[in-house]
């Protein structure tokens, strides 16, 4: 370690958060200590193949192991299903040596959810036969790169284009083996909660594994006019006004893919991919960005209340989810009262309303940031600066996956020294 911890008076109770350096992705292990003892939390486990950190899949399953030493986990979270959140639960063989007590997904992810709303088969249709479109490295298939239109055909459109369809790619082993296979440490199944389990927002629920805790749901809503791409509001000081590309989705029936089967076999690009894109008047592009959107769209938003603590984890929740908070004075009351802010998709500009930050946060919050500056059209600006200086301007310490800490930041954070994670204490 190479800052030392100053964090709360001596003898009160702590709860542990350890940001991994996945590069562009989310993975956090945290430590709550109930009445009962300390239990086990790790929420998503992932990371883009173009913007690796310091860990493979495999090797951050490893390290996962490795600082449980022996432990299991009584709760895992997969906030939403793009591959830079739930890559590493593909590895079914490591976590066959995990015991798992519950598996907390968004409600999208339960089978037979179409029933409930028809509209969620579309993407499911439409990822399937887009699966062949970009290679496991994340490389473009050439028909695929021939598809882009004349004005999105550069190497930079390509490398988004690219970014987007291999994050949403099929993970049918990771989906598999968060609904099915995860199993307790006596070899019984895992308890699943798929969340929120009723259409009221904010929902609340306790868990036996974690006693004392009281889970806040936030998110996804049940209304789907929630979870499409939107324009950043005026209001938000972020990109203000800037629309999505694509433009907004409410007219269409975006739902998400949560597939459990492989796609089968075959060529690595099909014609009817682009055809059902025409049929609902966007490109390529246009279609990818959705997708994207949408999925970020379906994030779980959580307040882990333990204690005098607030734990506010916002998977990447965009626009539409952050508008529903906003809107409701319940669920705003609940995230303005955290202690802790998990800053939602790497700091993107449609992510963190600094409205939010500005008038509702309270000043000195402590926040860490899973993210990963480099060029390219998908991460430019990633984290986004305005949201920085707004941290800074209302003292909000805040750590980074990427950047080593400076300033007020130093004493709320302890980083490994091969910058392969960072720590945080939040008293509760």
């Amino acid at each position: 370690m190479t800052t030392a911890m100053a964090m709360s008076p001596a003898g009160k109770r702590r709860i542990r958060i350890r940001m991994y350096n996945v590069g562009f992705g989310d993975c956090f292990l945290i430590r709550l200590p109930t009445k009962d003892g300390e239990r086990r939390m790790l929420v998503d486990c992932g990371y883009h193949t173009n913007g690796k950190g310091k860990f493979d899949d495999r090797g951050l399953i490893e390290q996962i192991k490795k600082d449980l030493d022996g432990e299991g986990l009584d709760v895992v979270v997969a906030t939403h299903r793009h591959q830079d959140h739930i890559s590493g639960f593909g590895q079914t063989e490591q976590w066959k040596e995990i015991g798992v007590e519950e598996v907390w997904l968004p409600f999208t992810a339960r089978e037979g959810v179409e029933k409930e709303e028809p509209s969620l088969a579309f993407w499911n249709r439409l990822m399937d036969s887009a699966h062949g479109l970009v290679k496991p490295d994340g490389v473009l298939e050439d028909a695929a790169a021939k598809a882009l239109p004349a004005t999105k055909s550069s190497d930079e459109d390509k490398e988004a284009l690219a970014w987007m369809l291999w994050n949403a790619r099929t993970n049918a082993e990771g989906i598999a083996n968060l609904r099915r296979g995860m199993k307790r440490a006596d070899g019984g199944r895992a308890k699943r909660r798929y969340l929120p389990d009723g259409k009221k927002l904010p929902f609340q629920f306790e868990s036996p594994v974690l006693p004392g805790a009281t889970i806040h749901v936030l998110g996804p809503s049940r209304d789907p006019a929630y979870r499409r791409k939107k324009s950043v509001p005026a209001g938000w000081g972020v990109m203000a006004g800037v629309a999505p590309e694509g433009g907004e989705t409410d007219s269409l029936p975006f739902g998400p893919e949560w597939r459990l089967q492989k796609a089968p076999a075959r060529p690595p690009f099909q014609r009817k991919s682009i055809d059902m894109i025409r049929e609902f008047n966007g490109d390529i592009t246009d279609i990818a960005a959705a997708t994207d959107a949408y999925l970020n769209g379906e994030s779980l938003v959580l307040v882990i209340e333990l204690g005098a603590a607030k734990l506010l984890l916002t998977g990447d929740a965009e626009v539409g989810a952050w508008m529903k908070i906003l809107e409701d004075a319940d669920s705003l009351a609940l995230a303005a009262s955290a202690t802790f802010f998990k800053v939602g998709h790497h700091g993107s500009h449609n992510a963190t309303p600094l409205v939010f930050l500005d008038e509702h946060l309270a000043e000195g919050t402590p926040a860490m940031m899973s993210t990963q500056k480099g060029k390219g059209q998908y991460r430019n600006g990633i984290p986004r600066p305005e949201i920085l200086k707004t941290f800074d301007k209302h003292a909000m310490p805040y750590a980074r996956s990427d950047v080593r800490a400076e300033g007020a930041a130093h004493g709320t954070f302890e980083r490994d020294g091969q910058d392969r994670w960072v720590d945080c204490e939040i008293p509760c």
